[in-house]
């Protein structure tokens, strides 16, 4: 599942301009009207969540996966964390915490999640006795061996110094409200922080909602899968998107 379906000014305060705080260790937090949204690295214990949400948000599209597969993909992109972490994760103050970051060659699929902490817990479908919901998910991949970027078809394909951004989900309960946005705010910093100039992404062509994010995030088509390709691979027809950093 590498292909990305959501969702200017200096790019460095977009993150202060209503987009949150991103901090230490990848965390980037949002104040919205539902509660607290926070974006944060993939723990082992929130991959049973991001596979429902992956699996949800591409449910009969022509990138539907099994659960199954899902998971198997995502486990091995999660970070470790002891026992007492993953017990706590629910809780904001207590969410994963972050090992030091590896340096930026050893790093090459960065997987994140968001979750929501909300102000009227009855009005989010919370899991029973959980404080809080994982709505969301996004990759970068920063290496063209990365185990995301392999599974690309061999078509209309990002440099190969490229950080991709991927696997961009949100559970069709909580759209519309600013995590797309938050998920390709963290993203983006995760690839500045890797040295990367640019981000790379893309778009299914008739998927107008996310492609209407993008382009209000600064993002400009490249080139368009062609109808060759679509037939050969079996796909719907992609934009290759860039933006600056």
């Amino acid at each position: 599942m590498g292909t990305t379906h959501a969702s200017a000014g200096r790019p460095r305060d977009r993150a202060a301009a209503g987009r949150g705080t991103l901090e230490r260790g990848q965390r980037l937090k949002v104040d919205t009207a539902q509660g607290r949204l926070v974006v944060y690295r993939l723990a082992r214990g929130d991959v049973q969540a991001a596979g429902v949400v992956l699996t949800r948000a591409f449910a009969g599209t022509a990138e539907s996966v099994a659960l199954s597969a899902v998971l198997q993909d995502i486990q091995s992109m999660a970070r470790d964390g002891s026992e007492h972490q993953q017990q706590q994760q629910h809780q904001e103050q207590q969410l994963p915490q972050q090992q030091p970051e590896p340096q930026a060659e050893s790093q090459q699929d960065i997987f994140l999640v968001a979750r929501l902490y909300p102000s009227d817990p009855s009005s989010a479908l919370l899991p029973p006795g959980q404080a809080s919901r994982l709505i969301g998910t996004a990759a970068v991949s920063l290496s063209p061996a990365s185990q995301l970027m392999r599974r690309l078809p061999p078509a209309n394909l990002p440099p190969p110094s490229a950080a991709y951004v991927s696997n961009m989900a949100v559970d069709p309960k909580f759209r519309r409200r600013g995590v797309a946005r938050a998920l390709l705010a963290a993203c983006e910093e995760v690839a500045r922080r890797a040295g990367s100039a640019e981000a790379w992404l893309h778009v299914r062509e008739a998927d107008a909602p996310a492609r209407g994010l993008y382009d209000k995030e600064g993002y400009v088509v490249v080139s368009t899968d062609t109808w060759l390709d679509t037939m050969r691979y079996g796909m719907r027809a992609r934009l290759l998107m860039r933006r600056a950093l």
